[in-house]
């Protein structure tokens, strides 16, 4: 079986400029074989996350061969956005498929009907985290306001919040009522949900 380490192309100083950026890449024919894979990509394939056959791509997240392979013929009219989802667990991401622009693929001595794979994993606390402060921001929600939210969003139910900030549950449901006042929510569960809280996922 041919290793993804054996895929990549001597293309000098664009392998070496793609190769230290962070996001997982490779470079693809429109069939699924594998032209160039940088080495954040290589750990996408060691964790198991993608597999490949005799240099062809057969398997990304949820995406079977011939699925990745429409894919692939759709990017040559246009980029192509795919939510993706990875198993064991609930990692989830996007991938984002192009065809190389012309400079590019002509300084990795790549034909001109490639197409750049680029892989996005989704971080959820950084996403919680900066959407929060925005929200914080946009409405000038108090510090103790927030620590409410966050603690919410965290998973915890009224109780153990109040019992937490040492409050009555008639204060923190006070401090609930100010933030939906403030934001416009209709109920804490579209906040959650804004924020993206696995609280508000369905159980």
């Amino acid at each position: 079986m041919l290793k993804t380490s054996d895929i990549k192309a001597e293309v000098g100083q664009v392998a070496r400029i793609l190769g230290g950026l962070p996001q997982p890449l490779m470079v693809l024919q429109d069939d699924g074989s594998l032209v160039y894979v940088n080495p954040r990509a290589e750990q996408v394939f060691d964790g198991r996350h993608a597999w490949q056959l005799n240099g062809r791509l057969m398997h990304l997240g949820q995406l079977d061969a011939q699925t990745l392979v429409c894919l692939l013929g759709r990017a040559l009219c246009g980029p192509v956005d795919v939510a993706l989802w990875f198993s064991p667990g609930l990692m989830t991401g996007w991938l984002h498929l192009a065809k190389l622009g012309s400079e590019l693929a002509q300084a990795g001595e790549w034909g001109p009907d490639n197409l750049l794979l680029t892989l996005h994993i989704d971080q959820p606390q950084l996403s919680q985290s900066a959407r929060l402060e925005a929200l914080c921001h946009q409405y000038r929600i108090s510090n103790t306001e927030r620590y409410v939210l966050m603690l919410l969003a965290d998973g915890q139910v009224v109780d153990s919040v109040a019992r937490q900030l040492d409050i009555q549950v008639s204060t923190l449901r006070t401090h609930v009522r100010h933030l939906l006042e403030k934001t416009h929510a209709t109920s804490l569960m579209q906040l959650l949900c804004w924020l993206g809280s696995a609280a508000a996922a369905p159980r």
